[in-house]
């Protein structure tokens, strides 16, 4: 299930690249591509192929752009339905491959916003230095916790109670940002030494390892949240166990189904 979810994740990548790329050749006429590359904290083998992109001519944009956007759609899709189907194995329920639109949607947002906080990281490495990029990655890891808790909210569990997903949020989130971490000050040397022996290559092995290594983190963090739950219970009840707060769903209706408490609290 993990490398099903990794190879969908890399399918999803490839038209995300493509659009990206034709959206960059457009801006050409208002950004020159050292100013992007200077935007964005790229530098490097990605810093020239940037610039490339932004000088294709103005059909191969339109191609690139329409391609990719299709793909997205296609791929987002596909990579839903396995994240659904994923879930199901996880907390033992029929497996079904239906995804709704709000889970592809919360998807292609996490995905964006690992791009978006690669950015900022990128900045703070280049503008003040690898010890404050590598204290920054403590609110990486909190940002994507909570951003995998939004899609896991959105996926198939036998409960209701956000509490039994915090578990598998943090594991995920503490995964992505040290993986993260590794890619962004161990690797760009090394890589662009590799590179330069072995082309293109060496970019795809490390980009088809990532996604390797982020599908499995994505499905064992489900996998931890439905056995603590099974196990133990969430977190959630634990809380309102407790001597004064269990006075809170005694008498809060709202707040029992929330936390999926019972009719009795």
């Amino acid at each position: 299930v993990g490398s099903a979810l990794a190879f969908r994740l890399f399918l999803f990548f490839v038209p995300l690249t493509l659009f990206v790329v034709g959206l960059l050749g457009f801006v050409t006429r208002w950004f020159e591509p050292d100013d992007v590359n200077e935007a964005i904290g790229l530098g490097g083998t990605l810093a020239a192929q940037i610039s490339t992109a932004m000088s294709q001519p103005s059909s191969t944009r339109w191609v690139a752009t329409l391609t990719g956007l299709f793909g997205m759609v296609w791929a987002g899709r596909s990579l839903s339905k396995v994240m659904v189907s994923a879930s199901c194995l996880a907390w033992r329920l029929p497996v079904t491959t239906k995804a709704s639109v709000r889970v592809i949607g919360s998807i292609v947002g996490l995905v964006i916003g690992i791009a978006l906080v690669a950015t900022i990281v990128n900045h703070i490495r280049r503008d003040v230095g690898p010890g404050a990029a590598s204290l920054s990655f403590i609110a990486v890891a909190a940002i994507y916790g909570i951003a995998w808790m939004a899609v896991s909210l959105l996926l198939p569990r036998v409960t209701r109670d956000p509490g039994a997903l915090l578990p598998g949020a943090a594991f995920v989130g503490v995964v992505l940002a040290a993986m993260q971490a590794v890619a962004q000050l161990y690797i760009p040397d090394r890589l662009g030494r590799a590179s330069a022996l072995y082309g293109a290559l060496a970019t795809t092995i490390v980009t088809l390892g990532w996604f390797f290594f982020l599908g499995r983190a994505m499905v064992f963090g489900m996998a931890i949240d439905a056995a603590i739950f099974e196990r133990f219970g969430s977190i959630s009840r634990f809380v309102f166990r407790l001597p004064v707060v269990r006075l809170i769903p005694r008498r809060s209706n709202w707040i029992r189904k929330f936390f999926d408490l019972g009719d009795d609290g």
